[in-house]
């Protein structure tokens, strides 16, 4: 939230009705300077402060979420945009490990699944992703340019927030299926809305709002995410199991039925806490879920008249 402040002071007074290109070429140098200073901070303390990383890819994600939002009326080097990209997905496999480790945890909690949690939990460190620090070059910058003969700022911005909210109510309607596709939606609308937090009171309970649904489905995501990594999570305790079996002559008939019988149950087990934590959970935002949607689009209406009313002032 400071550094969308931070972002709000590069602004002009008369900014909403300059041409878009020309503000969003401000905005996008503004959080280009914020992710270069994540990007020095993760390069001298990564080893000793364990949120480096992440605060290193929050500001490239919102700088890329911008580059993203902002292509129909801003020019950027194509080659830096590249370089963004591979470094997040660079820097992807080590927070995902980081989470499900996070839910692993959770998971220890329930009595049934305390021991296999615990299995899995150790032998994670044998499929932890390479620590190799992430290598990236923050020159050449993007050097964001306008595009010619863009439209007003609050005309291109209303725009880009109305077409947002309404992609999210469209994603949330469809239930289950579009749930991923609401979040990343709220996450972009949160970054799009970020930097009005200071000029326009109304941003900042959209905010608010908006980090409650974002966290509520990158939650029931995870839960998906992990289901998905069971069948890796039953081969690794398959393979932490036979080899005692295999090392005695024989066929071994029993203990490897033993084995194997073992290994099912245990991911019955995990599959079974999955499913129950995913129902309850979705029951739980299907009830927060009415009141939130409410108050983000009241809010959204309100914040569009806000810019236009402004606009017209300056005008």
């Amino acid at each position: 939230m400071g550094q969308a402040k931070k972002h709000a002071r590069q602004l002009d007074a008369d900014f909403l009705i300059q041409p878009a290109g020309e503000v969003a070429a401000v905005l996008v140098r503004a959080q280009q300077a914020v992710f270069r200073r994540a990007w020095a901070h993760y390069r001298e303390a990564a080893d000793e402060d364990p949120e480096a990383l992440h605060d290193l890819r929050v500001e490239l994600r919102r700088l890329r979420v911008w580059l993203r939002l902002s292509r129909d009326v801003l020019r950027t080097r194509k080659s830096t945009r590249r370089r963004l990209k591979a470094l997040a997905r660079a820097s992807s496999p080590l927070r995902d490990h980081e989470v499900m480790l996070e839910l692993l945890d959770q998971v220890a909690e329930d009595t049934d699944c305390a021991d296999v949690a615990a299995r899995i939990r150790q032998l994670a460190d044998d499929h932890e992703p390479p620590h190799g620090r992430l290598s990236f070059d923050t020159k050449p910058g993007l050097k964001p340019r306008a595009r010619s003969q863009t439209a007003s700022f609050v005309r291109w911005y209303t725009a880009q927030v109305a077409t947002m909210t309404e992609c999210i109510e469209r994603d949330l309607a469809a239930g289950r299926d579009r749930a991923h596709a609401a979040r990343i939606q709220v996450k972009h609308l949160r970054y799009l809305l970020e930097p009005m937090h200071e000029p326009f009171e109304v941003v900042e309970p959209m905010l608010a709002d908006l980090k409650t649904i974002q966290d509520w489905l990158g939650d029931l995501h995870d839960l998906v995410v992990f289901r998905g990594h069971l069948a890796d999570y039953g081969g690794w305790l398959l393979t932490d199991a036979l080899p005692g079996p295999l090392a005695r002559p024989g066929k071994q008939a029993r203990p490897l039925t033993q084995a194997f019988a073992g290994v099912r149950d245990d991911v019955i087990r995990l599959s079974a806490w999955q499913h129950e934590r995913f129902e309850s959970m979705w029951r739980e935002w299907q009830e927060a879920r009415p009141a939130l949607e409410k108050r983000l689009y009241t809010a959204r209406n309100r914040l569009i008249g806000d810019l236009e009313n402004a606009a017209r002032a300056g005008d």
